[in-house]
């Protein structure tokens, strides 16, 4: 190493008490003393080295105290008082083996009585992170900047320890959790990266890198106007659109949907015997034995998961099913109109043929214009772009429309990586606002869809080379099977206790002394925590070069304006 972990100018106490996982010193330089304040060494949150002979162990000062009988000698208004002497708690972190260039997680030797304690420098930090988690010559990230003793030095990943196990990015509400993401994005556009953002709210639409914006919306101006295919959808998630009820409206629908996928899988080969007429299978006193055998002949297609049918034919093909099931005077032919079956499904038949040409569901039920599956696979393999963006700006909430379009998408993105596209050419997906699309389910009793795409991308896209970053301000609403996939972990100041609580039992790495200063963060600053890393580093995250836009409401600008008004009324 070029730079001595143990400076004794930067000496600042001695061993006193040793445990299992903390040390107590003297902090003798820690008082502030008016005319040498500049000079105190050992406050809260100083990173430190404790010279054990042949290893020296990294810690973190996490408390500093006087001893309670020496309470008054920092009053001044009590005239000359002895010198204090403060003490310090120092949690242990990790080793640094003699000879050896690479932090090693966890504590192989313990501190003796009276060993010396010494300020770790910012250049020590970075160096030998640097050595624990990079390799020279490959692709690096530099995602902040550790600062210590009044120095500021830059830290570096390689993108497998970033993405390779998936990323979280936490933080409330202006604690710099939408500047990591764009930070991010920049640092995969500038190296060569490939990646897809799902923005819910389109504050990352102007960010530096985004090569392609598609939005569902044609009034969005720069953008590519696109739809998703119903076609990627599955019977769960009509289901959960269309909402039939049990008993009778469901089992039409989910026949109406098998007579509509065997007119697609049939073409214009109708089998002798079944009755096809205007896109429509008619079976009102037709033979029986045709159709369905016609349905075991088409099997794959028709119990394929897909909606791979004509969807402006399932009012009507729902009519259609409204049948007898067979004939009182020809057993083997369907029976007559059942007019109880087509007053209970008529609420059914006019909701669907509304909902399927509605503003709302046009992002899905579109016919013509472009697709969005056709334009991710033209994105995926052009060279030349490397950061697309899905906004959802514009997309409605009826109908749990955002969270089934996003999940759809999810599930899509899911079943490329399983066909082995990515393996050799990974790629990341942001997903913003994470909490609003996982761990809930959607629809009723009679049709609901787990939202499960991104938990299952965490839980098996790493191997197919398709990884993740979710960002939320609500970790306590990420389920915990997801939770424990995120190998990397950004976390910016979390004001809840909820939130820092389900973020400690999701990482083992970070205990509750360290959780402790995660209130306190400023912004743009965060904690990092991975496996990779040899302990939760405290970083100021770099600052990316178009920051989103993530004003909240101008109050001062409006208010103005409203006074002036009145004024000048």
């Amino acid at each position: 190493m070029a730079l001595s972990p143990v400076d004794p100018d930067k000496y600042v106490g001695t061993v006193t008490l040793v445990t299992a996982s903390q040390v107590q010193a003297n902090l003798p330089h820690a008082s502030a003393h008016p005319e040498r304040r500049a000079l105190a060494k050992g406050a809260v949150g100083d990173f430190v080295f404790v010279d054990c002979e042949r290893t020296k162990l990294l810690g973190r000062i996490i408390e500093v105290k006087i001893p309670d009988g020496e309470r008054l000698t920092v009053e001044p208004h009590l005239g000359k008082s002895l010198t204090p002497n403060p003490i310090g708690r120092i949690q242990l972190l990790a080793t640094l083996t003699d000879g050896d260039t690479q932090l090693a997680r966890g504590v192989n030797s313990y501190p003796k009585i009276g060993d010396g304690v010494f300020l770790a420098g910012a250049e020590v930090l970075a160096l030998i992170i640097g050595k624990s988690a990079t390799r020279p010559n490959e692709i690096n990230l530099e995602i902040g900047a550790i600062e210590a003793g009044g120095r500021s030095v830059g830290v570096q990943l390689p993108p497998e320890k970033l993405f390779g196990r998936h990323c979280g990015v936490f933080g409330a509400t202006g604690g710099g959790k939408s500047w990591t993401v764009a930070s991010l994005i920049e640092k995969i556009k500038n190296h060569g990266g490939k990646a897809i953002v799902f923005d819910p709210t389109g504050e990352f639409c102007e960010a530096d890198g985004i090569d392609t914006i598609f939005a569902f919306d044609a009034a969005v101006p720069n953008t590519t106007h696109v739809h998703f295919p119903y076609t990627e959808m599955t019977e769960d998630d009509l289901f959960s659109l269309f909402r039939p009820s049990g008993q009778s409206q469901g089992p039409k629908l989910r026949d109406a949907i098998k007579s509509l996928k065997l007119v697609r899988a049939v073409g214009g080969n109708v089998p002798n015997g079944v009755s096809v007429a205007n896109g429509l299978v008619e079976k009102a006193n037709r033979p029986r034995a045709p159709y369905f055998a016609a349905l075991r002949d088409h099997a794959a297609a028709i119990h394929s998961p897909k909606c791979n049918f004509e969807i402006q034919f399932i009012a009507e093909q729902i009519k259609q099913e409204c049948v007898w099931s067979s004939s009182q005077n020809a057993p083997a032919n369907f029976g007559g109109p059942d007019n109880n079956a087509s007053s209970y499904c008529e609420s059914l038949a006019s909701r669907i043929a509304t909902q399927i040409n509605s503003a709302e569901l046009e992002c899905l039920f579109r016919t013509g214009g472009t697709s969005l599956v056709t334009e991710l696979d033209t994105f995926l393999n052009d060279p030349d772009r490397d950061v697309a963006l899905i906004s959802f700006k514009e997309v409605r909430f009826e109908h749990n429309t955002r969270e089934l379009l996003l999940n759809i998408i999810g599930r899509y993105l899911l079943g490329v990586a399983r066909e082995g596209r990515f393996r050799d050419a990974p790629i990341v997906v942001f997903l913003d606002e994470a909490h609003q699309f996982l761990g809930r389910t959607v629809g009723d009793e009679y049709g609901s869809v787990k939202l499960e795409a991104f938990g299952l991308i965490a839980k098996e896209g790493r191997k197919y080379g398709l990884t993740t970053v979710l960002a939320t301000q609500r970790p306590r609403d990420i389920p915990q099977d997801v939770l424990s996939q995120l190998g990397t972990l950004i976390v910016h100041r979390l004001t809840n206790e909820q939130d820092r609580t389900t973020v400690e039992h999701a990482c083992g790495d970070l205990d509750r002394a360290a959780a402790q200063f995660i209130p306190m963060l400023a912004p743009g600053e965060a904690i990092i925590i991975g496996p990779d890393l040899p302990t939760p580093l405290p970083l100021r995250i770099t600052r990316p070069k178009s920051p989103p836009d993530s004003k909240g409401p101008q109050f001062q600008s409006h208010w103005n304006d409203r006074l002036v008004q009145r004024l000048i009324g």
